[in-house]
């Protein structure tokens, strides 16, 4: 009895494990599985930017031509896919109140800075020269101290060098 009892223990292990891993698995359907241990395989949309307004955001009389993200669904996707974007682009994420909202590097292509924006249109936080996730299970999410109601993804070396720093003063061209 002893023996058909282990049998059945460990039947039952393994069931749950392959369960639990399939359901895992599903949870990422969004994704292939290769996607998330390797970003070279993710589709590049070329076109991928065309239905986002711009607007010029200011930074230390430095102007930016941002793609807007005031959408969930555009906030989500950001610049995940895109090839790479100019010193003079970037993205601004309009958030919905403040808040300290988390970003990270989920199929990024080129590294960033991101910079959070306060309620008093100054600079709150900046994470510099992020690079694109390896993985999915490595990719860490970068939170500010701090509120914001704005963030700007801009390309890596952009806070460098442009002087930006926390307390400078921001302006966003929203009509």
């Amino acid at each position: 009895m002893r023996p058909y009892f282990t049998l059945l223990t460990g039947v039952i292990v393994i069931s749950l494990i392959f369960i639990i891993i399939t359901q895992c698995c599903q949870a990422f359907s969004n994704s292939s599985i290769s996607n998330i241990v390797d970003n070279s395989t993710f589709k590049y949309n070329p076109d991928k930017l065309s239905g986002y307004k711009k607007v010029i955001v200011t930074i230390n009389e430095y102007d930016i031509s941002a793609y807007v993200a005031d959408t969930d669904a555009k906030r989500t996707e950001g610049l995940s896919g895109v090839e790479n974007i100019s010193q003079d682009q970037g993205m601004l994420f309009i958030l919905d109140y403040p808040s300290k909202q988390g970003f990270w590097m989920k199929e990024m292509k080129f590294p960033l800075d991101i910079i959070w924006v306060g309620d008093n249109d100054t600079v709150v936080h900046i994470e510099k020269n992020l690079q694109p996730c390896m993985s999915i299970f490595f990719c860490p999410v970068f939170t500010p101290m701090k509120e914001a109601k704005y963030v700007i993804e801009t390309r890596a070396g952009f806070a460098d060098s442009h002087s930006v720093k926390e307390g400078t003063r921001v302006a966003v061209g929203l009509n």
